[in-house]
């Protein structure tokens, strides 16, 4: 052990039994030791949810995305393309449309964002994990035997309704249940390319079951129902909004946006789930990267406190100072004894 490490230590256990620099010196611990546990905390906090948010949403969205201007008009070619691909880690490849609508009860009424999904082709584990209320086998029509209260939405030849798949906190603001009926609101285009209100399609649909993502956007906004009924809502025929694929890896999905986007026209946007929601996660990635300066802030203070204790130190041991530089110690040994001291209550304090 060297003489410096030596003095250092006899120092700093001198000084925490008595003086007025030992209580300097234990604040200057308990600064630091708080100002690095709420870094800590912060920072995982904060890194626990965009991991947890991350994961809620792409257990909903497409990982990776292929839109057309105007829709896709054959989209089973594309999917024979996609699968003849053999994308590495690709789960499923899926037709959807997706739109704006309102919904409305006969109590209220909200405007939603409306899902057409392929319910054959699409991954829908995270809906029958979550679903509150209503079957777990999604299908595009709701039999009569689903729920009592569809005899009066039944017509006299049918015995199968179209469904929607709605959202809890949606499903409480509407006041519906499994099986009660709903309408679904659009616009569509007057002729001049604009979408007009005053030119509207309302259909009905049957409440086939109520989920909780845990999201709020997706339990009040979103909307699940088959293709075909969507693609009939939307006056679509057999054309497609995009292609949703979900991959085994999520975060591959920009490294093959970029690698297969030259594999289509111009007409054609491929959007990663990331794409969609870059605004969002840029605001929380700065969110985080303020919370981590103000509290570095904190522990630069805290280090501050431990230059003062170490000043006082030096001011309390001139007499011993002049009496290891009578005995030969160097300046550079003397400045290391106090650098060592310093070092020890911010160690202290981090641990």
């Amino acid at each position: 052990m060297s003489y410096e490490t030596f003095v250092a230590r006899r120092h700093l256990s001198r000084r925490m039994k008595s003086g007025f620099v030992s209580l300097i010196s234990m604040i200057s611990v308990g600064g630091v030791g708080v100002g690095v546990m709420a870094l800590i905390v912060v920072i995982g906090v904060m890194s626990g949810f965009d991991r947890e948010l991350k994961r809620k949403i792409v257990n909903v969205q497409p990982h990776l995305r292929i839109e057309r201007v105007g829709g896709v008009e054959d989209p089973e070619h594309v999917l024979k393309w996609i699968r003849d691909k053999r994308i590495p880690g690709l789960k499923t490849a899926a037709s959807f449309v997706e739109g704006q609508a309102m919904i409305r009860s006969q109590t209220a009424a909200l405007g939603v964002m409306v899902k057409g999904i392929d319910f054959e082709r699409e991954d829908l584990s995270i809906y029958r994990e979550h679903m509150l209320r209503g079957e777990l086998a999604f299908e595009d029509t709701v039999k009569s035997s689903t729920a009592r209260r569809l005899f009066f939405f039944k017509k006299k030849s049918e015995t199968k309704y179209h469904s929607v798949f709605i959202g809890e906190n949606l499903a409480r603001i509407l006041g519906v249940g499994v099986g009660d009926e709903v309408s679904l609101i659009v616009p569509f285009d007057d002729g001049s390319g604009a979408m007009s209100l005053a030119r509207v399609k309302n259909e009905k649909f049957a409440v086939g079951g109520i989920f909780r993502l845990g999201m709020n956007d997706f339990d009040t906004g979103l909307v699940i129902l088959g293709l075909p009924s969507a693609q009939k809502l939307y006056r679509l025929g057999e054309k497609v909004t995009g292609i949703s694929l979900r991959l085994a890896d999520v975060d591959q999905a920009q490294p093959w946006k970029y690698q297969l986007r030259g594999d289509f026209d111009r007409s054609f946007i491929l959007r990663s789930w990331y794409d969609m929601n870059e605004n969002f996660f840029q605001a929380l990635q700065v969110e985080k990267s303020v919370m981590t300066i103000l509290l570095a802030l904190i522990v630069l203070v805290a280090a501050f406190n431990i230059i003062a204790t170490l000043t006082m130190v030096v001011m309390e041991k001139t007499k011993d100072i002049g009496i290891l530089r009578a005995v030969g110690a160097t300046r550079g040994g003397i400045r290391r004894i106090f650098l060592i001291e310093g070092f020890s209550i911010g160690f202290l304090g981090v641990v």
